[in-house]
């Protein structure tokens, strides 16, 4: 058996083989098609599925679906956007509108960012994911007051101190 199966009910489902350990492209991201059919075009990434190595692009790689009717909509067939691999997308650069390699840069105030390797410029986080994220400073209310902080508030109880004291009197006597 392969280490990079897994056995669950049902058929063993088999994992990607190399995946992607530090992800420069993100949902909300201007991407370009490097290979395939939709070579050249560029899109906004809508997904990002990580367990397969495969972003989804809008308005690329289109693919039609056969749909069966239901109560609730019509048959047909539909056409949706289809996932693709990472490596067949590259990351646009904001600041010529090009393919770029990226790295990661810390800024004077710590910030970790993407940096256009051809350019060097920063490439900002989408808006959706930057809503997402938790800002942590000085800004936020603080709801106890500096007195209290300082307080002591626990007393440890001391060890079997009033016992021994008890008995070694009851010796002497």
């Amino acid at each position: 058996m392969s280490s990079r199966m897994i056995h669950k009910r049902g058929p063993p489902k088999i994992l990607p083989k190399n995946l992607a350990e530090t992800w420069k492209i993100l949902r909300g991201d201007l991407v370009q098609v490097m290979v395939g059919k939709d070579a050249g075009k560029q899109g906004v990434v809508t997904h990002v599925l990580r367990a397969k190595n495969s972003v989804v692009v809008e308005g690329c790689n289109l693919v039609k679906k056969h749909m069966k009717p239901t109560p609730a909509q019509p048959g047909g067939i539909a056409t949706k956007e289809n996932r693709m691999h990472v490596s067949n997308v590259a990351l646009v650069d904001p600041s010529n509108g090009k393919p770029t390699k990226v790295a990661y840069r810390f800024l004077e105030d710590g910030t970790k960012v993407r940096v256009s390797k051809k350019t060097q410029t920063v490439i900002p986080r989408a808006a959706l994911l930057e809503a997402r994220r938790r800002v942590i400073g000085t800004d936020h209310i603080k709801d106890t007051d500096p007195v209290d902080v300082l307080l002591r508030t626990y007393f440890p109880k001391p060890k079997n101190n009033t016992t021994t004291e008890s008995t070694a009197t009851t010796t002497t006597t």
